[in-house]
């Protein structure tokens, strides 16, 4: 019994590292979590909007559905290197602004994180 939940155990930790060692590297990701009510839906159709409006910046865009409650994450890879990043970064940030419900946050490749707050100064 011990090597049966041994090998789950063994699997469920090296799963996710090998979807990982496929997936494209994200110049930028925006990820959409929830605080139990679902995502903050306004924010992603602004940046499915801003995506459908910049092809000269964003050269691909995917999104990874992960959760229960609609959370997700849009993969973008840009143009013009970390020029087309730090715009990127940049305007998805300034667009999802303190954010109206669920946390997002903004990576970049380089390491740059920015977190919307919503529902903080409770």
């Amino acid at each position: 019994m011990k090597t049966l939940l041994a090998a789950a155990l063994a699997l469920t930790v090296l799963a996710p590292a090998a979807v990982q060692a496929d997936s494209p590297a994200c110049d930028v990701s925006v990820q959409f979590g929830s605080y139990a009510m679902g995502i903050d839906g306004r924010a992603y159709e602004k940046v499915q909007r801003y995506i459908a409006h910049h092809p000269r910046l964003i050269l691909t865009s995917s999104v990874m559905s992960w959760g229960r409650e609609g959370e997700k994450t849009v993969c973008l890879t840009t143009f013009n290197g970390r020029n087309g990043m730090t715009t990127v970064f940049h305007d998805i940030r300034t667009l999802v602004g303190k954010g109206q419900r669920g946390p997002v946050e903004v990576r970049t490749l380089d390491g740059r994180v920015w977190r919307s707050n919503p529902g903080t100064g409770r």
